[in-house]
């Protein structure tokens, strides 16, 4: 319980020093996003292939100006359940579960243009798995703690408005897709 307590306030806490900084909390913005998941490779032979999820965003633009921004990121997906058969090597089981994540990264967004209405942003951290992950190891749902790695891109509709996309990859072709939009709330 203390290691999920502790990767739940990483984020807060890589924020904490730029929301102390004086002039610097004007800088910080806050963002919320709400997307839909799609399972891809291996986590869509397990998964039904699509679910939702959302996501809040601290933003830290390195100078008030800058095109660039630190970022740090806490969500939650849910990429579908699975009922029904799994076969591996003329093996079948019977698989009943709901797999989902809670992804915690940091990382960095770069602007294209003055006008900042595209950008592309990449982070790195971990996210807690839930499901059952391997059917055939005798074991139901289980609780795993992977790093992943997230690139991603945005389009802003308007200051506080953007359309996003976003490519999470872990460890055991754990793979997915988020189509969504983002909301800003402070600019």
């Amino acid at each position: 319980m203390r290691r999920l307590f502790f990767l739940l306030a990483m984020p807060c806490m890589l924020a904490m020093p730029f929301m102390t900084a004086g002039k610097a909390q004007a800088q910080v913005s806050l963002e919320i996003e709400g997307h839909a998941t799609f399972a891809l490779e291996e986590l869509s032979r397990l998964a039904d292939g699509q679910g939702v999820g959302g996501l809040v965003a601290v933003v830290y633009p390195v100078q008030p100006s800058s095109m660039f921004n630190i970022i740090g990121k806490v969500g939650f997906n849910q990429y579908g359940t699975k009922s029904g058969e799994v076969e591996r090597r003329e093996i079948v089981r019977i698989v009943d579960s709901v797999y989902q994540g809670i992804p915690i990264t940091a990382g960095a967004r770069l602007y294209y243009d003055q006008d900042r209405l595209f950008y592309t942003e990449g982070h790195f951290g971990l996210e807690i798995k839930r499901g059952d992950l391997d059917p055939f190891d005798d074991k139901d749902q289980t609780l795993t703690i992977h790093p992943v790695l997230a690139i991603g891109a945005g389009f802003s509709v308007s200051p506080r408005l953007a359309l996003v996309a976003s490519l999470g990859l872990s460890n055991d072709l754990w793979r997915y897709a988020n189509l969504g939009v983002s909301y800003r709330f402070r600019v």
